[in-house]
């Protein structure tokens, strides 16, 4: 705490870097009884939307065990249920803004004044943050123009944080995305962010992909507060994706089709076992959402009446699917329940499942291959 309190002093007294957090209305609340005749400011609110009530009340269906909720302190991190409401959706503009680090915080070098709402730590407050107690900063890199930010946390490699929470931005910012001359995303360009950009009509070569220590000041800075929270997907982000993409509503269909989402070659919840499948299930189609296109990916995830896959990527496409639609979600064995892809299902009115398995021993009495066999004897012939 004493070596904290000091660097604290040591940035406020010895450096010009920024070392107060402040909101975007408490920093530039306008004074009053200001006169006319001043200098123009490119800095202000552009665009405000409000959120809507969020109510998470489909049932979730599980097979092997009662559900372990992540717990903090003494208390669980998620609700099991109730109305939550989207967050306030506000496009904010400031000249000669910086933006700093992958999580996209912004900060004002003249008032040196870090801005509350764009960006957040996953774990701790932004006042304890090494990010914004930082001594030395990398070299600044001065962009003219307007520039988009549209970095988040976990947008580097996670799709599900790219989708659902730093491309929406684009959708929100699209009455002014014609004077955007550079738009930020979290790097590395991968093959699976850059089709549904194409997807969107992105022009692409406005982008600038992002390390993690990023630092550029923008002769105009256009950025958001977060648009989704934390794991509480809302109906505006689904709405914003189907618009981005182009998505059509598609006819229900009385055509049975179970469709298997691999993680094979993932670094981590992979199912080791899950090549024996087809010898037991050979109606089941095992699909790699990373090898197709975006309308291939479009196409399965509308014509499926059954989805299964591990926690991860491949269910943040399960926003395509139709009404009715049943998804089986499968967790490795100790791993805490995360009620994203449920709460996805929620709000777009599937029939959400989940269940525990051994991902690498397929001979576990409990959570092994005997199970899952089962389990999807069960699950395949569900209407």
């Amino acid at each position: 705490m004493i070596k904290t309190l000091l660097k604290k002093i040591w940035i406020r007294c010895f450096t010009g870097n920024p070392y107060q957090i402040k909101s975007f209305t408490d920093l530039y609340r306008p004074k009053m009884g200001e006169a006319i005749d001043r200098p123009e400011s490119l800095t202000g609110i552009l665009l405000h939307e409000p959120g809507q009530p969020i109510a998470y009340d489909s049932p979730l269906i599980t097979y092997n065990q009662t559900v372990p909720w992540q717990i903090i302190g003494e208390q669980p991190r998620f609700k099991t249920n109730g109305v939550f409401r989207e967050p306030e959706r506000y496009l904010y503009s400031i000249s000669k803004g910086t933006v700093w680090c992958a999580v996209g915080l912004v900060y004002d070098s003249q008032r040196r004044c870090f801005i509350d709402e764009p960006a957040k730590e996953w774990t701790v407050d932004l006042s304890d943050s090494a990010l914004t107690n930082i001594v030395h900063f990398p070299q600044k890199i001065y962009l003219e123009g307007t520039t988009l930010s549209c970095l988040t946390n976990g947008a580097d490699g996670g799709f599900y944080h790219f989708l659902f929470e730093s491309i929406v931005k684009i959708h929100f910012a699209l009455p002014v995305m014609k004077y955007v001359d550079h738009i930020l995303l979290n790097g590395p360009a991968t093959d699976w962010k850059l089709k549904w950009l194409q997807r969107a009509n992105i022009n692409t070569s406005k982008i600038i992909w992002t390390d993690n220590t990023p630092h550029y000041e923008c002769e105009q800075l256009l950025f958001t507060g977060r648009l989704v929270n934390d794991q509480q997907i809302n109906p505006w982000s689904i709405a914003a994706l189907k618009a981005l993409f182009n998505i059509a509503p598609t006819d229900q269909s009385t055509t049975h089709k179970t469709v298997w989402i691999t993680r094979k070659g993932a670094s981590s919840r992979d199912i080791a076992w899950e090549y024996k499948l087809p010898e037991h299930f050979p109606s089941i189609e095992i699909i790699d959402l990373s090898g197709l296109s975006a309308i291939e990916t479009i196409e399965k995830m509308q014509s499926a009446t059954h989805i299964i896959a591990p926690h991860g990527a491949g269910l943040s496409n399960i926003y395509l699917c139709k009404k009715g639609t049943h998804i089986l979600e499968l967790y490795p064995g100790g791993m805490s329940f995360k009620p994203c892809f449920h709460r996805l299902s929620s709000v777009c009115q599937l029939k959400h499942h989940v269940a525990w398995l051994n991902f690498e021993d397929e001979n576990d009495d409990k959570q092994g291959l005997a199970f899952l066999k089962t389990l999807l004897n069960d699950f395949v012939c569900q209407n």
